[in-house]
Order: C-alpha cells, then structure tokens, then sequence
C-alpha cells in the first residue's frame, strides 16, 4: 500500500503541501504519479522532497496532526520505495493506538529517520495556510499585524513600532492577504527592513498581485540606488518572485544583477533557491549567474581548498543540475571551452564533492 492509497481509505481529510522551496499545495494526482514511479517529485529541493502531511480525522479535530517528511530521491528525481512504504507502516501502527492527541499539531513521529523539524518561519506559514484552507480564525497574533498596517497606514511614523509583532500573525496576514491588500499596498513600500523581510518571508508563498507587484518593484529600483539596503532588496526579490508577470519577474532579475548588490549572499539566495528557472528566459545571464556563485566565499584563508573557496557553487549548482528544466542550459555554459578559468576550477570542485559522496 501506498500513502495516497492509505490516506484515501481514512474517514477524513487531509492535504499535502511541499514545503521546499516556496510553501505550495500538492496536488494530489501529482503526488499519486510520484509514488507510483510514473513521474519525478514536481519541486525538488536538495535532491529531496520536503513535505507537510496534514491529517484531519472526522468530527475529531482534537486528533489533528501534521508530519514533516524528507523523503530522499534517486538520482532522476523519483522515490525511493522504502522510504514511503516505512512512513504508511508508521501510520498503519499509529491508527491502531487509541486516543492519539496531539492539539499542538506536532509530528508523533518522533523517531521517523525520514521527519524533520521545521525553523519557526516555516511552521508558522504552514499553520497559517492549513488554518486558512479549514476557513478557520486565525492566530491571536493576527490583530496585532492588523493594526500595525492599519496606524502605519494612517502615519507612515507607526511602521517603526514593529517589534511587538509575531511572525505568525504575519504569517496569518498573508494567508488571508487578499482581505489586507489596501492595507499592504500602504505599508510596505515604508516599512522598515527589518519588518518588511518578515512580511517578505511570509507573502512569498502566495501569489503577488499585480498592483502590490508595481509598488514593491517601486521600492526594490529605489533600494538598489542605496547603500546598506541588503535586507529590503531580498524582501523586495520574495515577494517579486512570486508574481504571475513574466516580464515584471525578468525584469527584477536583470536589474538585480547589474546592480551593486548581485554578489550580496542573501539576494543570490533568494533567487537561486526560488526563480532559477527563469534563467532559462535569460540565457545571456547564465554565465554571469555562475561567475557571481563562484566568486562568493571567495576568503583568502580558504585559498587553498578548493571545496570550502566554491562551497556555495558546490551546494547551490550542484542541487540546479539536479533539475532537468535547467540542468542542460547550465551544463552548456559549464561546459563551454571558453568558459573562465574560476568557472572551470569551480566545475572542478564540484566534481570532486560528488566523488567524495
């Protein structure tokens, strides 16, 4: 038995989230021709696939819960059988236990080799997103967030108290954000960096609507003329990422990367991980793309080895040609013979880790 069809025989519901890179609903005909080997995992991230499993049983709320899993892939992206089947004899076991409780919705799966725990930021955005698809009442912290962009709205000076705010409220906010988008369209272009990445962190699992999009790509072009702005770009390249416009999410990149902060870590980060596959509607920046992973970390005390100098070629690279609607662009420019000489020692390097596994 699989997990799709243990699931469908549980008097119930559940939902099935990929919790990777972004914070996305799986489908579940998608995750069915995953397990049945019929397709790779849709959004791979570290050559895993990180899930969120939400379970409701009928009329028993009190029995919630919701697991973590990071399920390891082979090398073309598929499932690897134990691994599931190990999770679905969890289950089986833990179904037959009586009065399983669980009102913090936590994974009692403690000792699943295949679990993981979640950092705060992600939790927070999965309980908010399950909590919004159950139509239920948000957190106590949602007020909290309402009435910051309420006064902020009012006085651009109140967008500075932002320190008694909770990232699940935030959290809570953008999960329901089409209900706040007056309220977001007035603040956020004002908000402190701070503030603003913790909002970023959050709306960058939804999708940006267009006239929010047009305000944040206002800030993110006045932001990359200031100095010290790392924190306010990266937001700004979140919440950008997320939005349907080809041409406004292109045209955010190609700006980044001409600017004075297309080596930041933070902001490679947060395009490397999310929008790299709109490189492929950029081939002339796919080289310098590479060049800026291979010149970061670049310390002197490290010259001498080659792993820890391209540690963040070797981690980011390495998981990109793990992805096929990437992997031969970025192979071609790898293996161009006019590459640059970094690119190659880079290459190089990277080989040498896969080796060394």
């Amino acid at each position: 038995m699989n997990l799709s069809e243990y699931l469908s025989k549980i008097e119930g519901s559940y939902r099935l989230y990929d919790v990777g890179r972004r914070i996305r609903k799986l489908d579940k005909s998608l995750f069915k021709q995953f397990e049945d080997a019929q397709s790779p995992y849709p959004f791979p991230y570290l050559q895993h696939a990180w899930l969120a499993l939400y379970i409701s049983p009928k009329g028993q709320s009190q029995n919630e819960t919701l697991f973590f899993l990071k399920w390891p892939l082979d090398e073309q992206g598929q499932i690897i059988p134990y691994v599931r089947d190990d999770l679905v004899h969890r289950l089986i076991q833990l179904s037959k236990t009586p009065d399983v409780s669980d009102t913090e919705m936590e994974d009692p799966l403690k000792d699943n080799p295949f679990a993981f725990k979640p950092d705060d930021i992600r939790r927070a955005n999965i309980h908010a997103l399950v909590q919004a698809s159950q139509h239920r009442k948000a957190s106590e912290h949602l007020d909290g967030v309402v009435s910051y962009l309420q006064a902020g709205a009012l006085n651009k000076e109140h967008l500075n108290n932002w320190q008694h705010l909770g990232m699940q409220g935030i959290a809570d906010l953008a999960a329901r954000q089409q209900d706040y988008q007056a309220s977001l369209i007035a603040c956020l272009p004002f908000m402190p960096a701070e503030v603003y990445l913790a909002f970023a962190q959050c709306l960058e699992h939804h999708t940006t609507p267009h006239q929010l999009a047009d305000i944040i790509s206002k800030r993110f072009e006045a932001d990359l003329k200031t100095p010290k702005q790392s924190s306010a770009i990266e937001a700004s390249l979140r919440i950008l990422g997320a939005c349907h416009s080809d041409e406004l999410r292109l045209n955010t990149w190609s700006t980044w990367m001409a600017s004075d902060y297309k080596e930041d870590v933070a902001c490679v980060l947060a395009f490397a991980t999310r929008n790299y596959d709109d490189l492929a509607f950029m081939p002339d920046k796919i080289t310098d793309f590479l060049l800026t992973l291979a010149y970061l970390n670049q310390a002197s005390d490290i010259e001498n080895d080659p792993q820890a100098r391209f540690a963040v070629f070797i981690k980011i690279v390495g998981d990109l040609l793990f992805l096929p609607g990437i992997r031969t662009l970025l192979l071609s420019c790898l293996r161009n013979p006019e590459r640059p000489e970094i690119l190659s020692q880079a290459l190089q390097a990277l080989l040498n880790s896969k080796q060394g596994q």
